[in-house]
């Protein structure tokens, strides 16, 4: 008998019943090799002659065989597998950052899991997905990148001692945090703002100030960069939340207290088109009766029943520079210095002017 082939006979399977997956085994038995010889053509072993390399991937691709690649790293010991942990899979923002920290993961030759960090309480609620962290724990990745706000972030300080993290889109951290790597709000909002002005704006009132640490850094943006340009009491906040409901009552506010200003900057493209729609239900054309703008330059941004003028954060350069951070702490380079840790990454915004804001 060739070597590792078993003799065992296969059990008869019942009508209608689903087909069983094939195994290392089964891939074993169809090669004619060792299992142990299975498992090293998967893990990328160099002590195996092309000609079984090729019989094992010959046999596997007959079978449909798959390997358990999650598996596999945690049996052997791998480290490759990079942990991309997004707060909400909802907002289009992110998805730029994480196609673009995918792809250069992907370069390096790291595998890399994509997993939701928030989950609904049941009441409306965005909290942290503890079964899902508690899943990401037992994975024991080689690395982590986290997208975007997380709520309780100080929750993953016992993960982020472990392994090695860097956070993107975000202010929040740990002491153990590799980096951030975020859009520089001071830059972006002062964009809009002068914007604002050179369109003859006087009263300008931003929307935001809640529901995070990036939310409460534009507002502290936006009131620096008012005072600056010497708006004084033409510049207020009403305070808002990132979501569309919290920016749709903002503006019942403004509505109710007869106080539409000449424009309206929100903490992010989604309130944006909120605030648009509740305007134009209450009678106020946008941009004629008021100019909106947004931040972020989503895809909903440039849809042109929306045309919305919008902060670009360069999201697939934070989600690059995320990832670069990553691998020089996962896999420094021999002899260079390592990186400290904590350092903030902050990249250079640009407007995207459009029919939002200009008449």
């Amino acid at each position: 008998m060739t070597e590792g082939h078993e003799a065992d006979a296969k059990a008869p399977v019942a009508a209608g019943a689903p087909a069983k997956a094939p195994t290392i085994r089964d891939v074993a038995r169809e090669a004619g090799v060792s299992k142990s010889l299975v498992s090293l053509v998967f893990n990328g072993g160099e002590n195996v002659s092309e000609e079984r390399r090729q019989r094992v991937l010959h046999a596997a691709a007959r079978l449909g065989y798959r390997p358990n690649l999650v598996a596999q790293s945690l049996s052997s010991g791998r480290r490759d597998l990079i942990a991309i942990l997004v707060s909400n899979l909802h907002n289009p923002l992110f998805a730029d950052i994480v196609a673009a920290a995918k792809s250069r993961l992907s370069e390096a030759g790291r595998r890399t899991m994509i997993i939701s960090a928030q989950v609904d309480d049941g009441s409306g609620e965005r909290v942290l997905d503890r079964d899902n962290i508690a899943v990401l724990r037992d994975l024991r990745p080689s690395g982590l990148i986290t997208v975007g706000t997380i709520p309780d972030f100080e929750e993953l300080a016992e993960l982020t001692a472990a392994v090695p993290t860097v956070v993107a889109s975000a202010i929040d951290a740990t002491s153990d945090t590799v980096a951030t790597v975020r859009v520089d709000d001071d830059a972006g909002i002062g964009l809009v703002v002068d914007h604002l002005i050179g369109q003859g704006a006087r009263s300008i009132v931003f929307i935001g100030g809640d529901g995070g640490t990036v939310s409460a850094s534009r507002e502290r943006a936006f009131i620096s960069s008012a005072a600056r340009r010497g708006l004084g009491a033409g510049a207020r906040v009403e305070r808002a939340d990132f979501t569309q409901a919290g920016a749709r009552l903002a503006v019942g506010r403004l509505i109710a207290a007869g106080s539409v200003p000449d424009a309206i900057v929100t903490v992010n493209d989604l309130s944006a088109v909120a605030v648009i729609s509740a305007l134009e239900a209450a009678g106020v054309a946008v941009p004629a009766g008021c100019r909106v703008t947004g931040y972020d330059d989503t895809t909903l941004s440039a849809i042109p029943r929306i045309s919305l003028t919008s902060v670009d954060p360069d999201n697939r350069r934070i989600g690059r520079e995320a990832a670069e951070a990553l691998l020089a702490v996962a896999a420094p380079e021999a002899g260079v210095d390592p990186i400290p840790r904590g350092r903030e990454v902050l990249i250079p915004p640009t407007l995207v002017v459009r029919g939002s804001s200009t008449v």
